[in-house]
């Protein structure tokens, strides 16, 4: 079991109490328990002075519901909408229990046997997770010494659903501060290793913006269309363009990396740092994308693949959320981006 939150576009939180299981193929996906509503805490009965207990109601339909069943780990699920007075009392307690003393013995283990049976089941972590987890733990941007040292933390990872993944690394990313995000998301979407022949590669500063927008996106992308990424366990969703478990990381670099100008005219033509590349229309299909990205098919015959970046940089910082832009344009403009630079490389 786990807790999933979830936002729809007026910002409004929801949470659902959720689990993974295998279905017939063997497959690892994610299902609804219970639905918590928004406010969780209204499912805790509190005992005075200092206790507390769980709806039973809820704990029968969990109890009926879920493949496996543990109270104490439906508990644990509340912790965090515990009254923070009864939370500290209980951690305190808890923590002062006495231990007994073990007495038993085990089996004299090969340790290089354990730990290349660790290595090989975390072999199946996607190296997104990896990246995300590696980085969480040690707050590290070089991330390449450790990248494939078998940490027994990632084993959180295993035998989960995609949306269970992504639930469990998004409460963990709630820790990170907001000077920290520019690191964690330069080192997440290993764009270190596009500058693998500088020394500064590590150091996201130093480094051209125009070139870290564009690998941004075209590792957003591809996990996007990635099949080991999404299609085991990821919830269902009629959304298009990005993926809703990817849609946060577009906001959050428009929060974080987003800082020039973006394009602008020169002589009635887009500025660019390059030679323009031979015109290439758009089709009648791609007008919707043309007017929201605020260009003419004329102008799209003559502009370049560059410019079209500057261009979509520009209307991201118009539309988004946080400006008081339109949250549904915001996440269709990825989407027009991605279409019209695809008619740009044919």
């Amino acid at each position: 079991m786990y807790l999933a939150r979830t936002e729809d576009k007026n910002g409004n939180i929801h949470f659902f109490i959720r689990e993974s299981y295998k279905d017939d193929r063997d497959l690892w996906r994610a299902r609804d328990l219970f639905d918590l509503g928004d406010d969780p805490e209204r499912f805790i009965c509190y005992v005075e002075p200092r206790g507390f207990y769980l709806d039973p109601d809820l704990v029968d339909e969990i109890d009926r519901n879920a493949t496996k069943f543990s109270y104490n780990d439906l508990e644990s699920l509340f912790w965090p909408f515990l009254d923070p007075y009864i939370r500290t009392t209980l951690e305190g307690f808890s923590h002062g229990r006495p231990r007994g003393k073990k007495t038993y013995s085990r089996k004299r283990i090969d340790r290089n046997k354990e730990r290349e049976q660790l290595r090989e089941a975390l072999s199946r972590i996607h190296p997104f997770d990896r990246r995300r987890m590696l980085f969480l733990k040690f707050y590290q941007i070089n991330l390449e010494p450790m990248i494939d040292e078998p940490f027994p933390f990632l084993k959180i990872l295993l035998e989960k659903s995609r949306d269970e993944i992504e639930h469990t690394i998004g409460f963990m990313e709630q820790e990170i501060r907001p000077w920290e995000m520019r690191g964690y998301l330069y080192a997440i979407f290993d764009i270190p290793k596009r500058f693998s022949t500088r020394m500064s590669r590590f150091i996201p500063e130093a480094q051209e913006l125009d070139l870290i927008d564009s690998y941004f996106l075209k590792e957003l992308c591809a996990l996007c269309q990635d099949k080991t990424y999404l299609d085991q366990g990821a919830m269902e969703t009629d959304a298009m363009g990005l993926h809703p478990y990817l849609r946060k990381y577009l906001i959050l670099y428009f929060d974080t990396f987003f800082a020039s100008k973006g394009a602008g005219y020169i002589g009635g033509r887009f500025r660019t740092h390059g030679a323009y590349r031979s015109p290439r229309a758009a089709r009648p299909e791609d007008t919707d994308y043309l007017d929201l990205m605020g260009i003419s098919p004329e102008e799209f015959k003559t502009i370049d693949k560059d410019s079209l970046t500057r261009i979509f940089r520009k209307r991201a910082m118009e539309l988004h959320p946080d400006k008081g832009g339109d949250h549904e344009k915001f996440i269709l403009l990825e989407e027009a981006y991605q279409v019209l630079m695809r008619r740009k490389t044919w």
